[in-house]
C-alpha cells in the first residue's frame, strides 16, 4: 500500500490541515465560475475568468519556485494561506456590497491566480520534506487522494450553498475553512535544505532549468503535460457552459458536474494510493487505452448537450476526471521520486506552470471556439489534436522511465 507517509506524525498533521484548505479552494472555484456565468451568460467570459485564475502561474511560477528553494517553506505556507484569505475576503466584500462587475471579477481572479502560483511550489516542496525520501511517492498519492476527495465533495457543496444560502454566505464559509490549515503549520518541522552558499536569484533559476534540460524524461513529461492539459483539462475549467449553457441546470447542476469529475478522479487517486510505494515504473497513463477513454469522454461531453441526457453528461465528466488524475499523479510521481529537496521548488513550479498554464490556454480556446462553432466541434477538434500528439510522445516516456 502507498499509505506509509501517514506514519509520520508531522505529515499526518499537514494532511489534516490540508483537507479543509483544499475543500475551501474548490468551493471558491465553483463560486468564481458561477459568478462569471451568472453575470454574463457568455461561454467566452467564463473561459476568460478561468484563464485569469490560472495564467499568473505562467509568469510567476518559476520565480516563486526559486524563492521556495531559498526560503523557510513553513513561513511561505503561512504567507500564501493568509493571502488567499484576503483574496476571498475581497470577493466577499464586492459581493456583499453589490459591486461585482466584469473588471472586478477578472481582477479578483488574477489575484487568486497569483497567490495560487506562489502556493503550488510551497505545497509541492513542504509535503515531501516531512517524510523520508523513499516515501515521497506515498506523499504524492495521498495528496492526490485529498485533492480529488475535495473535488468530489466540494463542487456539490458549493452548488448547494449558492442555491440554498446565497453567494455571500458561501464565501464566508469558504474563508473560515482556510483557518484550520494555519493552525497546524506552526507544528511542522520540514527537513532542512542542504546549504550551497549564497547564490544569485538568476543563477538559481538557471540551475533549475539546466537540471530539467539535462533529464530527457522530465522534458518529455512536461511536453506531454502541456498537450494533455490543453486538449483535455481545459474543458474542466468551463463546466458552467455544459451545466447551464447546454442543460439549463444552474448552480446545482454545475456542482453535480464538478462532483462527477471529482468522483472519477477519486477512483484514480484511490487506485494510485493503494498501489505499492516503490518507484513508479507504471507509465501507462499515456497508453492508447487511457488516452482513448479520455478522448471519448471529451468528445461525448460536447455532443450530449444535443441529447439532453444529464446522466450521460455526469458519466463523461467522471471519465475525464479519472483519466486526468491518473495521468497527473503518475507524471508527478515520476518527477518527484528522485528529485533533490533543494530542487523541488524550482522543478515542480515548472511542472505546475506547464499544467495550469496549458489548462488556462485550453479553457480560453475551448470557450472562444464554443461561441463560434459550438461545443461539439470544439471538443472533437481538441480531442483529435491531443490523441495524435500524446501518442507520438508516449514512447519516449516508456523508454526513459522504465
Amino acid at each position: 500500500m502507498n499509505l506509509i507517509a501517514l506514519r509520520s506524525p508531522e505529515f499526518r498533521l499537514y494532511f489534516i490541515g490540508a483537507v479543509a484548505n483544499v475543500n475551501a479552494m474548490w468551493i471558491a472555484r465553483i463560486i468564481l465560475g458561477w459568478l462569471a456565468w451568472d453575470l454574463t451568460h457568455s461561454a467566452q467570459f467564463v473561459g476568460i475568468v478561468a484563464a485569469c485564475s490560472l495564467v499568473p502561474t505562467l509568469v510567476g511560477g518559476p520565480f516563486f519556485g526559486v524563492m521556495v528553494d531559498r526560503a523557510d517553506v513553513r513561513k511561505a505556507a503561512y504567507c500564501t494561506n493568509i493571502s488567499m484569505i484576503l483574496c476571498i475576503g475581497a470577493l466577499l466584500s464586492l459581493q456583499a456590497s453589490g459591486m461585482i462587475s466584469h473588471i472586478s471579477l477578472v481582477l479578483v481572479s488574477l489575484a487568486i491566480g497569483t497567490v495560487t502560483a506562489a502556493h503550488h511550489p510551497v505545497r509541492l516542496s513542504l509535503g515531501p520534506r516531512l517524510v523520508e525520501k523513499e516515501h515521497v511517492s506515498s506523499v504524492v498519492a495521498l495528496s492526490a487522494l485529498n485533492f480529488n476527495l475535495a473535488r468530489l465533495i466540494s463542487p456539490a457543496v458549493g452548488g448547494i450553498l449558492i442555491d440554498a444560502v446565497g453567494i455571500t454566505i458561501a464565501l464566508i464559509i469558504t474563508v473560515v475553512m482556510f483557518f484550520p490549515n494555519l493552525a497546524v503549520l506552526f507544528r511542522l518541522h520540514p527537513r532542512a535544505l542542504e546549504k550551497h552558499g549564497a547564490e544569485r536569484f538568476t543563477t538559481a533559476m538557471a540551475t533549475g532549468l539546466r537540471y530539467i534540460r539535462q533529464r530527457r524524461v522530465i522534458v518529455v513529461i512536461l511536453l506531454s503535460t502541456t498537450v494533455f492539459s490543453i486538449a483535455l483539462r481545459g474543458v474542466l475549467e468551463v463546466l458552467p457552459i455544459v451545466a447551464d449553457g447546454a442543460f439549463g441546470r444552474g448552480a446545482v447542476g454545475l456542482g453535480q458536474l464538478g462532483s462527477a469529475v471529482g468522483g472519477g478522479a477519486l477512483c484514480s487517486a484511490v487506485y494510485k494510493t493503494l498501489h505499492r510505494s516503490s518507484r513508479p515504473a507504471n507509465t501507462d497513463a499515456l497508453s492508447p487505452f487511457n488516452l482513448g477513454v479520455a478522448i471519448a469522454g471529451l468528445v461525448a461531453i460536447g455532443l450530449i448537450g444535443n441529447t439532453q441526457s444529464w446522466a450521460l453528461a455526469l458519466v463523461c465528466a467522471a471519465v475525464l476526471g479519472a483519466s486526468g488524475t491518473y495521468f497527473g499523479v503518475t507524471m508527478q510521481s515520476l518527477i518527484q521520486t528522485d528529485l533533490p529537496d533543494d530542487m523541488r521548488g524550482r522543478v515542480m513550479s515548472i511542472w505546475v506552470v506547464v499544467g495550469l498554464g496549458a489548462t488556462a490556454l485550453g479553457a480560453f480556446l475551448l470557450g472562444a471556439l464554443a461561441d463560434i462553432i459550438g461545443l461539439p466541434l470544439s471538443s472533437a477538434g481538441m480531442a483529435v489534436f491531443g490523441f495524435i500528439t500524446l501518442m507520438s510522445l508516449s514512447r519516449y516516456i516508456h523508454r526513459d522511465a522504465t
